[in-house]
């Protein structure tokens, strides 16, 4: 079957998912379609797709925890043809068009997340037994949602994994620019020479945990490690954060540089540092540092962290500490920091980890086995 329509009913469209549509238009040209509504949860229109047909008139209409996606349809599309839609429970049209795309023999890939880091099992057992009863193939974020599902009652032939990643062309062409020369220059101009630079980047949002950084950092053990931590990012919680700095008297010790979008800006930062820190649950952003190189700290509670922790392996990819331990944060921060040849063996192998197994093309090529096997 060479012929069927595919139709993708997206929230909204971010700009590190474009690079994924980008491929999948590559790979089926105008028998792809893109569903979605014109303004991200941030607040930012959705991004454009080059090559591909999207329609981004379909706004979310809210319902106290409920969601309906306006005006999407399966008009066009025939016994055979492929929707895919977002994972989401409590959104109440991707169930509806599920439902009837089952009963006209559409095929109907469900995408998203197994678990996330605010999952309650109870929740998480009644959603699969929806959506079992609807789908034709569940296709997860990562390898452990596959084991997961298995686990759960799924086929193996009905689960797939995309292998979540980043777009990271940008990050390369970065890589390129940012030379030795370059980078010396920015750290003697931002007074980064003789500091352990940290780096923080994201939203900042409570699942940060930013707090737990700050007073880690301002522990007696850290007290001669010269250490400064660079917080790419805005959000709702800044001002929690702002004040959890002057409560562990760190002020001195933080650049509050904002929202960056243009990676060419934020790239630098991220070469300059030692270490990414995030005490809470960690997603892409840890594909994020490992493609320049960069440990990562984080807590070690797997229930409370997002899926692509997957990728996280102690002691090689950097280090886990106690889920809430200020102690033990502080300990792993001093260690790392302490421990020159085993961080950049840790660098080495992030980054060759990053573009092997965790590259675009990877996602791509896993999306369209993913599509394939709904077909058959």
């Amino acid at each position: 079957m060479n012929s069927f329509k595919i139709r993708i009913f997206e929230p909204s469209v971010p700009e590190y998912r474009v690079a994924l549509f980008e491929g999948l238009a590559n790979k089926y040209g105008d028998r792809i379609q893109l569903w979605s509504a014109p303004l991200t949860s941030a607040g930012t229109p959705s991004f454009p797709v080059e090559n591909m047909f999207y329609d981004y008139s379909h706004p979310l209409l809210k319902f106290g925890p409920f969601h309906w996606q306006k005006g999407l349809s399966l008009n066009g599309l025939i016994k055979g043809d492929v929707i895919v839609v977002n994972g989401e429970i409590k959104g109440l049209s991707n169930l509806f068009y599920a439902v009837f795309a089952k009963l006209r023999g559409i095929r109907v890939i469900w995408w998203g997340h197994h678990w996330s880091s605010t999952s309650k099992m109870w929740k998480v057992l009644l959603r699969l037994q929806v959506v079992k009863l609807l789908i034709d193939v569940y296709l997860c974020y990562t390898v452990s949602g596959i084991e997961f599902l298995k686990h759960h009652g799924f086929s193996n032939k009905l689960v797939f994994a995309t292998g979540n990643t980043i777009n990271q062309l940008p990050i390369k062409k970065s890589l390129e620019y940012w030379n030795e020369e370059k980078l010396l220059d920015f750290k003697f101009k931002k007074s980064l020479s003789d500091k352990n630079l940290l780096l923080v980047c994201g939203v900042l949002r409570e699942k940060m945990r930013l707090h737990q950084l700050f007073a880690a950092i301002g522990a007696q053990q850290l007290n001669n490690k010269n250490i400064l931590v660079a917080v790419i990012g805005d959000g709702p919680e800044k001002e929690r954060y702002l004040d959890a700095a002057r409560k562990y008297n760190v002020n001195d010790k933080i650049i509050w540089l904002g929202a960056i979008r243009d990676e060419n800006v934020m790239a630098p930062w991220f070469l300059s540092a030692k270490a990414y820190i995030y005490p809470g649950a960690i997603g892409l952003g840890i594909l994020h540092s490992f493609s320049y190189g960069l440990p990562v700290i984080t807590h070690d509670n797997a229930k409370h962290q997002m899926p692509e922790f997957e990728v996280m392996e102690n002691e090689k990819t950097g280090l886990t500490f106690e889920e809430n331990s200020i102690g033990d944060l502080s300990y792993k921060i001093g260690w790392l920091l302490s421990h020159e040849k085993e961080r950049n063996e840790m660098s080495e192998y992030v980054r060759n980890l990053a573009f092997s197994k965790y590259s675009m093309d990877n996602m791509v090529a896993n999306f369209v086995e993913a599509i394939e096997a709904a077909v058959k």
